[in-house]
């Protein structure tokens, strides 16, 4: 079983001394002023709050004047608030369903959880209405099975996982994130980001050693030529960056001071790609260094080879990892162009088709790129890495 040295706990708390500093002062910068993209941020959105359903009241169904279908279906229920300073006070909520969710929802009952917020009906009267159920209760416990199960395994290495896996996030959503809203420079924010993801994860999990700067040379080549292509190939796409409805939505957030769209498909390629260029980096480094240490002296080229088939028989699945977690989230998208368009070179010139082809080759080529780069630079340690093996030996 691992054991850590004080060394290596020392480590950890610089580390963690590391991310206080760096989540801190990057969520101070980022949020200072509190601008959505050069406006002030009031919210634009009505608060909601957590409630239980308790008595459906009646449910009335709105039909239309032309053709005598049923256009929308309104359910009005008793519901008692669970959190805030109402909590146990009972209001009508009134559910809304047009004639697309009743396709897709069905009226919610007795007992069920939701969110509900307070709006205007059309006599402007002040109403309660049903914004959706809660399912946080779910998804939190599905993440503490992920967590628990990390753990079990993993043990002492699968806590330190878990725990750059949640300094991973919190760099996203507590610095990246509010940055881009602030309106600062998403390419330097992005690049920022990941090699603070890099450093932190690789110090955690592997420590400070050669297999750990071996794999962040080989992840930070993978992610510089997936982000190298990124920016050619917006230039040759001519991309524009509106590859949806939401993209068009925050670019007329602010028209005096518009959002960089194709900044952000940067962004998101280079977050995208460096998850499985850092996996292939970590495995390749991993697999090289027990190989160095059952053969001790190994020479330089015996090293590259080594890696070099390691690599062959990862970026196959790597690179389908990619490509199908891409296709996957667009699958709605694709389904919708093959409906439409009859001709595939007609869809694959569509820009939010292009935007996802773009984002799964350059993660790709930038996998390409880490195997060799990590295998060049586990061999050009090799020897340094020899002397700290027989110093903690």
């Amino acid at each position: 079983m691992e054991k850590s040295t004080f060394r290596d706990w020392m480590l950890y708390l610089a580390v963690l001394v590391f991310s206080a500093a760096f989540l801190a002062g990057g969520w101070r910068y980022a949020t200072a002023g509190r601008q959505l993209l050069g406006q002030n941020i009031n919210g634009t959105v009505s608060p909601s709050v957590k409630a239980k359903l308790v008595e459906t009241i009646a449910s009335n169904e709105i039909y239309s004047q032309y053709t005598g279908a049923v256009t929308e279906t309104r359910t009005v229920s008793y519901a008692v608030f669970t959190e805030g300073a109402d909590k146990g006070k009972q209001v009508l909520v009134t559910q809304v369903m047009d004639s697309t969710a009743m396709l897709l929802e069905t009226p919610f009952s007795p007992g069920d959880r939701v969110f509900v917020y307070q709006g205007e009906n059309e006599y402007g009267e002040a109403q309660w209405f049903v914004a959706g159920p809660v399912r946080t209760p779910w998804l939190l416990g599905l993440t503490a099975a992920f967590v628990l199960l990390v753990v079990l395994f993993g043990r002492g290495k699968g806590v330190r996982t878990i725990l750059s896996l949640a300094l991973t996030c919190m760099a996203v959503f507590f610095v990246l994130v509010p940055a881009i809203v602030s309106g600062r420079n998403i390419y330097l924010w992005s690049i920022i980001t990941c090699i603070y993801t890099i450093i932190v994860t690789l110090s955690l999990v592997s420590g400070c050693t050669f297999k750990s700067l071996a794999a962040a040379l080989g992840c930070l080549g993978g992610v510089g030529v997936a982000g190298a292509i990124t920016l050619i190939s917006e230039r040759a796409l001519r991309m524009t960056g509106l590859v949806d409805e939401d993209s068009m939505l925050l670019l007329f957030i602010n028209e005096e001071r518009p959002i960089d769209l194709k900044a952000l498909i940067f962004a998101a390629i280079i977050i995208g790609a460096l998850g499985a260029t850092m996996d292939v980096a970590m495995s390749i480094s991993s697999a090289l260094t027990e190989l160095m240490r059952n053969l001790p002296g190994m020479p330089f080229w015996s090293v590259v080879r080594s890696g070099l088939s390691i690599g062959q028989d990862i970026m196959g699945t790597m690179s389908n990892t990619l490509v199908l977690a891409y296709v996957g989230s667009g699958l709605h998208v694709t389904l919708l162009f093959l409906t439409y368009y009859e001709r595939l070179e007609d869809i694959l010139n569509v820009e939010m088709i292009a935007a996802e082809l773009l984002q799964a080759l350059a993660g790709s080529i930038g996998i390409l790129f880490a195997i060799p780069a990590t295998t060049l630079a586990a061999a050009f340690f090799r020897r340094p890495f020899s002397r700290q093996e027989k110093e903690a030996s």
